[in-house]
């Protein structure tokens, strides 16, 4: 359903009059005697706006109609507003499209395969064999020169053999001919059958600009930014870099650098701090370790699984010792059962009967083993007395 009001993309506010109206699921479904609303279609989303000062919920055609749904009910006189800064930010990247599509199928034989308007950046898929920065970058420094220009969007309604003279495009033989036609044409670049509202001419994109791009199945998908979007893009980047500068204390330009700094010196406290909880874990587990029994228990809390494990390596490496030890998890913990290389207990073993009986998850060797389940005093008590039973107690 072709809509001459669409050919102007600034013709935002109307006045019409209901010709029926149906109530679905609690909303109002309304037909009106004419409409501005572009109903979505050709890749381009649904207007926003407002009837009678009330939002537009959903716009859509059924047996070749335009409906509108509302909240609310309205009557006659009906004002409709569509919100312009939306349909010019969607319009913008549109005609962008068509300008970059265009200048890829003719100067690098890469047919278009999808595009897409997002709200934070968009995205075309070309049928590209190889692709690069250099080559990116040459299509956005054409697409930039013919932006300058200035050169006019024109919108026309041709006959068949008018629009067969100009497009290259194959349109397939089930394309209904038979149909009204309507063409958009940047000329000297591009001429082609499309129903979208689109801006007047090129100098209403700014600009355009290429983000990245990546091999897909098909070709490559390419993401850009091209009118407001592209302001919004470099202000949402400059406001996260402003305030990266004012948390750095830095000046924008020396962000990189102050963080590289940062990351050094995270580094250096690392090691700083492994060599601190190295020194502290020896003095604990001497501590520990100070005993006459070969064999202990001890409680532990307050330490994460990696520094108690690392602990547990300490006091078996360096003292002749056996231990079961617990490290207390909130309503959970996690065992080890560990002896030194000389003593000839299997931690293995020891560890297996405790899960048995406690449903701990997990295992290890003779040497050293460990695993977690649910923390109890039932618990604490079967490993003291196994600790007694190992000493002969």
């Amino acid at each position: 359903m072709l809509n001459k009001h669409y050919d102007n993309l600034f013709e935002v506010d109307m006045d019409t009059k209901i010709v029926e109206e149906k109530l679905i699921d609690g909303k109002y479904h309304y037909s009106f005697e004419d409409t501005i609303f572009y109903v979505k279609s050709g890749g381009m989303e649904n207007d926003k706006g407002l009837i009678n000062e009330i939002p537009l919920e959903d716009v859509y055609v059924e047996d070749n109609k335009a409906w509108h749904v509302l909240k609310e009910k309205i009557t006659n006189p009906v004002h409709l507003s569509v919100d312009l800064d939306y349909r010019l930010f969607k319009s913008q990247i549109h005609s962008a499209q068509h300008l970059m599509c265009t200048i890829m199928n003719t100067d690098y034989h890469a047919k278009t395969i999808m595009f897409k308007t997002g709200e934070i950046e968009s995205e075309i898929e070309m049928g590209f064999t190889t692709l690069n920065r250099e080559i990116l970058n040459a299509i956005e420094k054409r697409c930039n020169e013919c932006i300058i220009q200035d050169i006019p969007i024109i919108i026309g309604y041709p006959t068949k053999e008018e629009a067969l003279a100009n497009i290259w495009e194959d349109y397939g033989e089930n394309f209904d001919w038979d149909i009204q036609l309507r063409s958009v044409s940047i000329p000297g670049i591009d001429y082609d059958l499309c129903a979208c509202i689109h801006v007047p001419s090129l100098r209403y994109l700014h600009a355009i600009k290429f983000l990245g791009y990546e091999k897909t199945t098909r070709g490559y998908k390419i993401s850009f930014v091209a009118g407001q979007q592209l302001l919004d893009y470099i202000q949402r980047h400059y406001d996260v870099f402003h305030e990266a500068s004012r948390s750095l204390a830095v000046a924008q330009l020396e962000i990189n650098e102050s963080i590289q700094k940062l990351f050094q010196e995270k580094k250096e406290l690392a090691s700083s701090l492994n060599d601190y909880k190295q020194k502290y874990f020896e003095c604990y587990a001497k501590e520990l370790c100070n005993i006459p029994e070969l064999y202990f228990f001890h409680e532990f809390d307050g330490f994460d699984v990696k520094s108690f494990q690392q602990l547990c390596s300490i006091i078996t490496n360096q003292y002749e010792k056996g231990f079961i030890g617990l490290l207390k998890l909130d309503d959970k913990c996690h065992v080890v059962v560990a002896k030194n290389k000389a003593l000839p207990i299997q931690a293995n073993e020891i560890f297996k009967e405790i899960a048995s009986k406690f449903e701990l998850k997990g295992g290890g060797n003779p040497g050293i083993s460990q695993g977690g389940g649910n923390y109890s005093t039932d618990l604490i008590t079967y490993c003291i007395n196994k600790i007694n039973q190992l000493n002969g107690q």
